[in-house]
C-alpha cells in the first residue's frame, strides 16, 4: 500500500506547472459556458413536453445522483491512476449527451437516462479541477488559484444565458443542443493534448486488491482516513447545498410564471450572478487566503441567508436585480470558501477520494433538494422554499462556527487505505 502516513511537502508551484493550470482552466470554460445554461433552459424544455415541476425535480435530480457515484468514484482511481485521463472521460461522455438530446425521443424515460449520463460526465470535472490545482498550488495560495476556478464558471455562467436565447427559437432546441455538445467536444480535445498530469507518481495510492470488487471495510478506512473535521465540514455542506438546491433548479420557471419574465429577461438576471462572479472570485481567493478560510466562509453564508429571505421580502419589480446581485455575490464567496477548506483539510495522497467524496455529498444534497423542491413548490409555493434554504444555511453556519477550525498547515493521514472497487 503506497504513501502510508506519508508527508508530502509542496513546493511554489513552477512556472510550467502554472502554465498548465491556466490551460486546465481555460480548457474547461466551455463545459462552463454550457452547464450554467443547464437550470435556465432544460426545465423550460422539459416544460415544452408536458414536464410538470415534480417531474422537473427528478430530471433534475437524476443527473446529480449520478455525479454522486461518478464524482466518488473519479476521486478514488485518480488517487490510484491521476487525474487528467479520468477528466477526458467524463469531458467525452458530457459531449455526446448533448448531440443525443438533439436526435432522441422527447419523453420523461429519454430525458431520465439522457440525464443521468450527462450527471456522470459533467461531476467528473470539478473533482478533477480542484484536486489537480490543489495538487499544484500550495496552502498559501491555493485559495487565489481556486478562485480562478470560479472566474472560469463566471465566464459560462455570463456567456451561456446570453448567448442560449439566440440558439432558440421559439420551441426548437436542436441548435442549442448541437453548438453546446461541439462546443464541450473542443474541451476534450484540449485536455486530452495539451494538459499534462498533475499527481507524481510517487504520491499515487497503491490498489492492493487483485480485482475489482467493493470491500466496505476498506471503504470504511479510507473515509475515517480523511479526518473527523472534514466530515464534520461535509455535513454542514450537505445541509446548505441540500436548501440552496431547492429552489436553484427551478429559478427561470420562478422566474417566469411569478414574476412574468421571457427568456431574454431571465438571461440577464443569470448574467447578474456571472457578472458578480467574475468580479468578486478573486476577491473572494484573496480573503480566504490573507483574512482566513473560516471567517471568509462564515460572513458569506450568513449574506446567503440574508438573500434567501429577500427573495420572499419583494416590493417593487426591480428589486430582483438587487437581490440577485446579493445572492451572486454571497454564492461565489462561499463556494470559494468550500472549494478552499476542502482542499485545505485533506491530505496530499487522499485528496482525490476526499474530492470525490466531498462532491458525492454536494451532489446527493442536490439530488434531495431537487426532488423536495418541486414538491415544497407545488404544495406550498415559491417563498417557503426561500425560507427553508436560509434556515439550512444559517444551520450550517452555526455547525462551522462550531465545530470547525481554521485549516493551518497541509494535514498527514493517519492511514491512506484504498477503496477495493
Amino acid at each position: 500500500m503506497g504513501c502510508l502516513g506519508k508527508r508530502f511537502i509542496l513546493m511554489t508551484a513552477t512556472p510550467a506547472q502554472r502554465r498548465n493550470y491556466y490551460v486546465l482552466i481555460l480548457s474547461v470554460a466551455s463545459m462552463m459556458i454550457t452547464a450554467s445554461t443547464i437550470y435556465m433552459v432544460l426545465p423550460l424544455f422539459f416544460a415544452e413536453f408536458g414536464i410538470s415541476n415534480t417531474q422537473n425535480g427528478v430530471l433534475i435530480s437524476i443527473g446529480t445522483l449520478a455525479g454522486v457515484v461518478s464524482g466518488l468514484l473519479a476521486g478514488k482511481f485518480s488517487d490510484q491512476y491521476g487525474r487528467k485521463w479520468i477528466l477526458v472521460g467524463g469531458t467525452a461522455i458530457y459531449a455526446v449527451v448533448f448531440y443525443l438530446f438533439a436526435f432522441l425521443g422527447k419523453n420523461f424515460t429519454t430525458f431520465f437516462a439522457l440525464r443521468f449520463f450527462e450527471g456522470i460526465g459533467f461531476y467528473v470535472m470539478p473533482v478533477m479541477v480542484s484536486a489537480m490545482c490543489a495538487d499544484i498550488f500550495e496552502r498559501r495560495e491555493r485559495g487565489r488559484m481556486m478562485s480562478l476556478f470560479s472566474m472560469s464558471s463566471g465566464i459560462g455562467q455570463l456567456i451561456g444565458p446570453l448567448s442560449a436565447p439566440y440558439l432558440i427559437k421559439g420551441n426548437d432546441y436542436y441548435m442549442y443542443f448541437m453548438v453546446s455538445g461541439t462546443f464541450v467536444l473542443i474541451s476534450c480535445l484540449a485536455l486530452a493534448f495539451l494538459v499534462k498530469e498533475t499527481l507524481p507518481p510517487e504520491l499515487r495510492v497503491e490498489n492492493v486488491e487483485p480485482k475489482f470488487r467493493f470491500n466496505l471495510g476498506n471503504f470504511i478506512n479510507s473515509v475515517k482516513a480523511l479526518g473527523a473535521p472534514f466530515m464534520i465540514f461535509l455535513g454542514a455542506i450537505l445541509l446548505y447545498r441540500t436548501g440552496y438546491t431547492m429552489i436553484d433548479p427551478f429559478f427561470s420557471v420562478y422566474m417566469r410564471e411569478v414574476l412574468q419574465l421571457d427568456l431574454s429577461n431571465t438571461s440577464y438576471l443569470f448574467a447578474i450572478r456571472a457578472l458578480c462572479t467574475l468580479t468578486f472570485a478573486p476577491i473572494a481567493g484573496y480573503l480566504a487566503d490573507k483574512w482566513g478560510r473560516k471567517p471568509t466562509f462564515i460572513v458569506s453564508m450568513a449574506l446567503v441567508a440574508v438573500a434567501l429571505v429577500s427573495y420572499t421580502r419583494m416590493s417593487k419589480p426591480t428589486d430582483i436585480y438587487y437581490v440577485r446581485a446579493l445572492d451572486a455575490i454571497a454564492g461565489v464567496v462561499v463556494y470559494n470558501s468550500i472549494r478552499t477548506i476542502t482542499a485545505d483539510l485533506l491530505a496530499p495522497e487522499v485528496r482525490g477520494f476526499g474530492m470525490g467524496l466531498y462532491s458525492t455529498i454536494s451532489q446527493e444534497s442536490s439530488t434531495m433538494g431537487a426532488i423536495f423542491g418541486g414538491y415544497v413548490i407545488d404544495a406550498l409555493g415559491y417563498n417557503m422554499v426561500f425560507l427553508i434554504a436560509a434556515g439550512l444555511a444559517a444551520l450550517s453556519l452555526f455547525i462551522v462556527q462550531i465545530w470547525i477550525s481554521e485549516p493551518e498547515e497541509e494535514p498527514i493521514s493517519r492511514a491512506v487505505a484504498p477503496v477495493a472497487h
